[in-house]
């Protein structure tokens, strides 16, 4: 199997990174010390900052000292604080090399440690640069505290010795008024930078991987590149999953069919759709209803003042959503956004009833359809586990069908682990793999925590395994190297599943696996959760180092791994007893039995694979997932 170049859903830098050097050379070398990168979701914003933070560190003659910190999730100061705690832990080894300790900063509030760090920098004559992702974050926190704002303004602006970056998408202008103002804090921010397609040269070099060497390079056509590049109107993240599946499929045009379907691809346009003005979305019906519109024909169907329109359309154009031919007529951008676009209902379907003020959770299923937070329509309960419920839902802003998961109340009253969870899902959101089933959105209903997910309709492994006993050979070999190609994905994004069982693997009614619930064994070792030396999570699937309670990294999820396949295999689990003790010390001591002693059909090198996974010391076992996935591959059953 090739391996594909290109990077879908998650950040790069240096030799993945392409383009924008009109960006980078505005933010480096630039006169302004407060900028605003503004764009859509998907466009490259977090890439953007991670390649600066390279270049900066990389120079340290151009005289900046790079800080990369992650607003995600900060709803309060102390969020926010710890995410500049870790922003410093990341920035540890730079620090060192200048002589300043990440102890030197710790302590305080988070305006002290900042002071401190821009005044130890100024030691060394550098100066600080902010890059700050994720900021439409601090709205959140606009609303509980906007003095807090207005001080962190302060400390971003008005000193010398700092340049501040910010990145988001359009809904940080939530924090003004009205869009033609800015509130405090964006004061001094704008005009943003907007960032949409890359410009055609560098889409040309994204497609051809120009920066890996030539044996390593897709093989495409230049009249492929030029498809490519034209049906994606340049954009990044729509030419890299046109690049992968046409890798895949050897079919441009089924490339193209399947990327236009893709559910996350129409999520994402959905949800930035969502953020515009009501004269926004007017202005691109009117421009869809026909293969082009003048600004004239645009007026005439909107009641909106000319300077009013001409401001709105340059900020779609600026976006990426719209372009001008040579007759100046505008155009919807790129095929997928048209398609979409124009799939769309008109009118938007209304929305499912309010429940009732102080509806519990647990009586939603029986009052159907019922709204939660105000824009999930429960439909019917379709799981249950030890963290929550799962119900099949329609989101009533972009009306598609997903999942959402609610967790039990326990599992939210622990700031550590629910702090803690919260990044291992942040981190899982991105891992681009198609059997990792997506993750949309982690959010908050009057203190109950929730995740927004990809509905796969089927069942789990488990079920799968208890209907039918053990499967044909051949089928889980191919689930085993799909699960360990989505563990490979995740690990690569140093996530740890620590859970993998068959009741955390979907099979869907194509027979497609996907890898669920990452994170979820982190939040349920939560300080309050657990008894010293009590094992909580699922006995049955535990490697030693988690039975005896130790720190477990990538080859635990290997092991647990084994023993799904194992079980698919042999029709049992390697390890069975009464009580969860007994099954705790197998995993520690005893030697698993060779799955041929109850399937002789077993391959030998099957057999010699999934012994290897179940070794008891990690060191022997498969040192990567991605290891693991190739050796799979190795194999065909009988």
């Amino acid at each position: 199997m090739t391996t594909s170049p290109y990077v879908i859903g998650q950040w790069v830098r240096r030799e993945k990174f392409y383009g924008r050097a009109a960006l980078i050379e505005e933010i480096l070398d630039g006169h302004r010390n407060s900028m605003w990168v503004l764009g859509t979701r998907r466009i490259g914003k977090t890439s953007l900052l991670k390649q600066i933070e390279h270049l900066a560190s990389a120079a340290p003659e151009r005289g900046w000292f790079p800080l990369f910190w992650d607003f995600q999730g900060a709803e309060d100061l102390g969020e926010l604080h710890r995410g500049f705690g870790d922003a410093l832990l990341d920035a540890e080894e730079g620090l060192e090399r200048i002589g300043i300790g990440t102890a030197e900063l710790e302590g305080g509030d988070l305006f002290e440690s900042l002071g401190r760090l821009r005044r130890k920098l100024r030691g060394s004559r550098l100066r600080l640069l902010l890059l700050c992702d994720e900021v439409e974050e601090l709205i959140k926190l606009h609303q509980k505290d906007p003095a807090l704002l207005r001080k962190l303004r302060r400390e971003m602006q008005s000193r010398e010795d700092i340049r501040t970056v910010l990145t988001s998408t359009i809904r940080l202008w939530a924090l003004s008024g009205q869009r033609g103002d800015t509130s405090p804090f964006l004061h001094g921010f704008t005009p943003p930078l907007h960032i949409h397609g890359l410009a055609d040269g560098e889409a040309r070099a994204l497609i051809r991987q120009e920066h890996l060497p030539e044996d390593l390079r897709p093989a495409i056509d230049e009249t492929s590149v030029e498809e490519i590049r034209a049906r994606c109107d340049n954009h990044p993240y729509l030419m890299q999953l046109v690049g992968k599946k046409y890798q895949e499929l050897k079919d441009l045009k089924e490339a193209i069919e399947q990327v236009a379907s893709d559910q996350m691809v129409r999520y994402f346009f959905a949800v930035d759709y969502e953020m515009l003005s009501q004269v926004e979305r007017d202005v691109l019906r009117i421009i869809s209803e026909g293969s082009a519109a003048s600004s004239d024909s645009i007026l005439h169907g909107l009641a909106v003042d000319p300077g009013e329109l001409g401001s709105t359309l340059n900020h779609l154009e600026r976006l990426g959503y719209i372009r001008r031919d040579k007759e100046m007529r505008f155009h919807l951008v790129n095929d997928f956004f048209r398609r979409w676009f124009r799939e769309q209902p008109r009118p938007d379907p209304p929305r499912p009833p309010v429940p009732r003020a102080g509806l519990r959770i647990e009586e939603m299923a029986t009052q159907q359809p019922v709204t939660f937070d105000g824009r999930y329509s429960l439909l019917e309960e379709i799981g249950a586990g030890a963290t929550g419920v799962v119900y099949k839902a329609l989101d009533g802003e972009v009306g598609e069908m997903l999942a959402i998961k609610i967790l039990k109340p326990e599992y939210c009253a622990h700031a550590d682990g629910l702090e803690r969870f919260r990044r291992e899902i942040l981190l899982s959101r991105d891992i681009g793999h198609p059997n990792v089933a997506r993750i949309y959105h982690l959010g908050d209903c009057e203190g109950r925590k929730y995740l927004a997910m990809k509905l796969i309709e089927g069942m789990t492994l488990a079920r799968l395994m208890q209907q039918g006993g053990p499967l044909p050979l051949s089928r889980a070999i191919a689930i085993a190297r799909k699960l360990a190609g989505a563990l490979e994905a995740a690990h690569t994004q140093h996530v740890i599943h620590r859970d993998v069982k068959p009741q955390n693997v979907l099979i869907d009614r194509q027979g497609e696996p996907y890898l669920t619930d990452f994170g979820l064994a982190r939040l349920m070792s939560a300080p309050g959760m657990t008894h010293a030396g009590v094992f909580l999570g699922t006995p049955d699937y535990a490697s030693p180092e988690q039975a005896d309670l130790r720190p477990v990294d990538e080859r635990s999820d290997i092991y647990a791994l084994g023993v799904v396949l194992y079980e698919m295999v042999a029709g049992r689990r390697p390890f069975v007893s009464a009580t969860i003790p007994e099954v705790l010390q197998m995993h520690r001591s005893s030697p698993p039995p060779d799955p041929r002693g109850l399937r002789p059909e077993v391959p030998a090198l099957l057999a010699g694979l999934i012994l290897r996974c179940l070794e008891k010391d990690p060191a022997r076992r498969f040192a990567s997932a991605r290891a693991l996935r190739l050796a799979l591959e190795e194999i065909t059953p009988p």
